[in-house]
């Protein structure tokens, strides 16, 4: 029930524990929805953000950022060095956008057809311009920042091509942070996973499966490929049910089966794809081979043959523990010790998992859902956020920051 007085939220708490933290995240804030509302409005598809990338570019360049663009394809890198040497701390925001319809109802809804920001790339793009707005205005005692903003996260390569253009060397990023927003978390709150590794590594396959076609009449005249592959589907199965410790994670989901041209005609050969997902690096590396005895073998058994092509896609994201610990304290002293919810890992991919296997991280949920209209979930064609959201990310980035600066390098492992 509304009393007349303004309902206090957590960042408005800041007030009163951290003026100086809130008047800054404050002034940038209109400017970071305006960003936002501008990018999500115009969205592109991955290593095609050359305008994201040169709007990127343009404010860094603006606040004073030593930038560098064409990073990985259309990556985009800012570094503002502080007063005295220190760690250098990098914040990464992905740029790219998926290819799909953007339903939602509002004047900043996606002017390109079939293209959409429907992940929350632009609110990560445009969060981070906000923090890096409030470092160029207030400047760094010591240290540098290293803001990278990167392209193709949604197939899984933007992070890799640009760690290749060495965007983690010239300076050497000590820590590194991340954010995605969320809208399973409500606004003002975060979620970080418990265990070690928050995200799933995302491998590909495409199985084949060969016998000798026929007429359909005449089944025992065929090696009948279909019938090896219903076989297979089952029995690979129970590499999660049967050949995994029921305590680790491993998900092998089917997406594809292509096969044959009319329905009196048994095929010679059967296409199948899928993808696996995994949380423990050698549980991952016996995925393949396992896949591979399995398929094989019964396709043998009944005659015929496989062939397995197996394609690795990111790892797992591999969470250090100090970097973990301080933006538990972050996020804590700023907004309290309920602010941030203990979840389970994600069996999804996020390819930010390329620089935490480089370099120490720390990589969390930002809560966006501020209601039935914000409800809906990432890739869902009505996914949007609360923008209020960003006042939560902002802060914690620059809190979170200016907490590894104060740390020597070496003392984040």
């Amino acid at each position: 029930m509304m009393t007349g007085q303004e309902i206090s939220t957590p960042f408005e708490r800041l007030k009163e524990t951290r003026p100086d933290l809130y008047e800054a995240v404050q002034n940038v804030f209109s400017d970071t929805v305006e960003t936002r509302r501008q990018i999500r409005r115009h969205p592109e598809l991955a290593f095609q953000e050359t305008e994201t990338a040169k709007l990127v570019a343009g404010r860094l360049k603006e606040w004073g950022y030593e930038v560098q663009e064409g990073v990985g394809g259309t990556g985009v890198v800012g570094v503002l060095k502080g007063a005295r040497p220190g760690p250098v701390v990098g914040l990464r925001a992905d740029m790219d956008a998926l290819p799909m319809n953007d339903l939602i109802d509002e004047p900043y809804r996606s002017e390109h057809g079939g293209i959409a920001h429907t992940c929350g790339h632009d609110a990560h793009t445009a969060i981070l311009l906000g923090a890096a707005k409030v470092f160029s205005q207030a400047g760094l005692s010591r240290g540098s920042l290293k803001v990278i903003f990167q392209p193709a996260e949604e197939i899984g390569e933007g992070a890799a091509a640009m760690i290749r253009d060495g965007a983690l060397g010239n300076p050497d990023v000590d820590v590194m942070a991340g954010l995605h927003v969320h809208p399973t978390v409500c606004v003002g709150e975060f979620s970080l996973a418990t265990p070690e590794f928050t995200c799933a590594a995302v491998d590909l396959f495409e199985l084949e499966f060969r016998g000798q076609g026929g007429h359909a009449a005449h089944p025992h005249e065929t090696v009948d490929p279909i019938m090896m592959t219903a076989q297979a589907l089952v029995t690979l199965q129970q590499i999660v049910s049967r050949q995994t410790d029921p305590l680790d994670s491993v998900v092998l989901s089917f997406g594809q089966i292509h096969a044959g041209t009319k329905d009196t005609i048994i095929p010679d050969a059967v296409k199948v794809s899928g993808t696996v997902r995994t949380l423990k690096p050698e549980t991952r590396n016996r995925m393949e081979e396992r896949i591979r005895s399995i398929a094989s073998g019964i396709a043998s058994g009944l005659g015929g043959s496989c062939t397995l092509d197996y394609r690795y896609g990111p790892p797992s994201i591999k969470v250090g523990e100090v970097p973990r610990r301080m933006l538990e304290e972050t996020i804590s002293r700023l907004f309290g010790s309920d602010a941030l919810k203990e979840t389970a890992p994600s069996m999804g991919g996020e390819d930010f998992s390329y620089f935490s296997n480089e370099v120490p991280s720390v990589f969390f949920r930002l809560g966006t859902n501020g209601g039935e209209r914000t409800a809906y979930p990432n890739h869902n064609a009505r996914f949007d956020v609360d923008e209020q959201s960003f006042l939560y990310g902002i802060s914690t980035l620059v809190e979170l920051t200016n907490t590894f600066l104060e740390k020597d390098k070496g003392e984040f492992v």
